[in-house]
């Protein structure tokens, strides 16, 4: 057992909590962490916390807190002494009676859905309530893995010995055998002897060829002829390295050292090319007027991890918009982020003849975030928006933060909220139609806007200074109007933290001839 966090929140309160997830998430960051873990361990600690600070009675005078890898899994341990509430229990999950749907809908059903295990353990007289919640860790072999094949029995426990301080090696004794191996199995390296019998290894360069899982694995060649005919067949065929043997230790290992080097840079490079144009296609974009809506919209990006989109459909009945914010900070977030951006295009043009598109949009998607293999390994909210001819709009959220509606009478939060895409199946999402007066407007954004600064008390006063500058503004044409907000939102916010998404939406009556 490795203990490797131990804090108390006390008194218990949310800027104690948002404290100590930053905690979390730093140790867990130097822990080597994969961001998707960290993301659930630090998002259900946070929720589980909060709900004993805002939904229990009494309140929990503190809230301990411990972290520890146990038998290939972490553990995370929250201890209070306030009301008792047994999160495990099936009743509780279905009524989500502790967590309001409307409050983004990240509650039980949602840490049950984040975590692979969770106990309960009720407080006695003198102690504390404890609620464990647990994710099992997927083991990762640490050294390179090397296929060596070589025919000559000696040679190859030779070479093999050499690598195996370094590298995790495999072994065939043909090319033929070799074949065989890499069709079932991964390896980040091959080398191999040239001379073989059945299918010698320039044979085997070429086979390797032939398929796209083993293209552009990396290759060094090892043989006693040093021929100009044998060298440039091997060259030809794109490997890596060309060592006559016999070889020595010191200079293999530094061979496929180098060669897997040159091999990770390549992949670098590659993938730094990808995460760029997919950015650049996943920007968002909005047109300026539809339908006698005026449209802006502003937006700050990290330029990595999964970020925010911005898709819009004009039907023969209304403008959609889809404001979606996927979670996580890694390459794999992004590219989770084009797939999803994908799959709500075509889930845009299948809710025409519905009744109530923007709660059907959210409901299929949020079934696909739970069924889907590959979908479903990101954590994303989403706020739907139909515009109608006549001023009128309708609008659902899964997760995501309520608009606001700014008037006359200030800038306020709308009531509309509903649980997370794929926490439940079959979620049903309640749609709030509402219809604008004039010199009325509607801010959606992303949480990135309200939450880039680095204590609640910070937070607290971007969230004052954005929704003052809403009212200052609201007399300003939006395209204006939203470049004053995020101007406040430099001043008062750090970008860097997480992506920054904001659309202003008002309805401007048809000027009749």
């Amino acid at each position: 057992m490795v203990s490797v966090v131990k804090e108390e929140c006390r008194p218990a309160t949310l800027a104690k909590v948002s404290s100590t997830r930053k905690h979390l998430g730093d140790t867990l960051k130097q822990r080597g962490v994969a961001d998707h873990l960290s993301n659930k361990i630090q998002l259900c600690f946070s929720e589980a916390a909060a709900n004993l600070i805002e939904h229990t009675e009494p309140h929990p005078t503190f809230i301990a807190v411990s972290l520890e890898c146990v038998d290939g899994a972490w553990m995370l341990h929250i201890e209070d002494d306030g009301e008792y509430w047994d999160p495990t229990l099936a009743d509780r999950v279905q009524s989500l009676d502790t967590f309001e749907e409307k409050e983004g809908g990240r509650g039980l059903a949602l840490i049950h859905s984040l975590t692979d295990g969770l106990e309960y353990v009720k407080r006695t007289t003198f102690g504390a309530n404890r609620l464990t919640l647990k994710w099992k860790i997927q083991q990762v072999a640490t050294k390179p893995s090397v296929l060596v094949v070589e025919d000559d029995d000696s040679q190859r426990r030779l070479i093999s010995a050499y690598l195996s301080e370094h590298f995790k090696v495999s072994e065939a004794a043909n090319g033929q055998e070799a074949l065989q191996f890499l069709m079932n199995n991964h390896v980040d390296l091959v080398i191999s002897d040239i001379r073989m019998p059945s299918m010698d290894g320039l044979d085997l360069k070429r086979a390797l060829h032939k398929q796209t899982n083993t293209l552009l694995t990396p290759f060094i060649f090892l043989t006693y002829a040093d021929s100009q005919e044998v060298r440039d067949n091997a060259m030809g065929l794109g490997i890596d390295d060309y060592i006559l043997k016999p070889v020595t230790k010191s200079a293999l290992v530094q061979s496929a050292r180098r060669v897997l080097h040159r091999s990770e840079q390549i992949y670098r490079q590659l993938t730094d090319k990808v995460n760029h144009r997919i950015t650049h296609s996943l920007t968002p974009s909005l047109p300026t007027e539809s339908r006698n809506w005026q449209i802006a919209i502003a937006t700050r990006n990290t330029g990595i991890g999964g970020g925010d989109l911005v898709l819009h459909r004009n039907t023969d009945d209304f403008l959609m918009i889809n404001m979606v914010d996927v979670m996580g900070h890694d390459v794999a977030a992004k590219f989770f982020s084009y797939a999803y951006g994908g799959y709500l295009r075509g889930l845009m043009y299948h809710v025409d003849d519905t009744s109530d598109p923007c709660g059907t949009l959210l409901s299929r998607l949020s079934d696909c975030a739970m069924d889907d293999n590959l979908l479903s390994q990101v954590i994303l909210t989403c706020c739907s928006v139909a515009l109608y001819d006549n001023a009128t709009l309708s609008m659902a959220t899964a997760g995501h933060p309520p608009p606001i509606k700014v008037s006359v009478l200030g800038a306020e939060l709308m009531d509309v909220g509903g649980i997370m895409p794929g926490v439940l199946y079959g979620a049903d999402y309640q749609t709030l139609t509402s219809r604008l007066s004039s010199g009325e407007r509607i801010a959606l954004y992303t949480d990135g806007l309200f939450e880039a600064a680095d204590s609640t008390e910070s937070r607290q006063v971007l969230e004052k200074a954005v929704m003052r500058e809403l009212e200052n503004t609201r007399s300003l044409p939006v395209g204006e109007a939203v470049q004053h907000v995020m101007q406040v939102f430099d001043n008062y916010g750090d970008w860097h933290r997480d992506d920054a998404t904001i659309v202003l939406l008002e309805y401007a009556e048809p000027v009749l001839d």
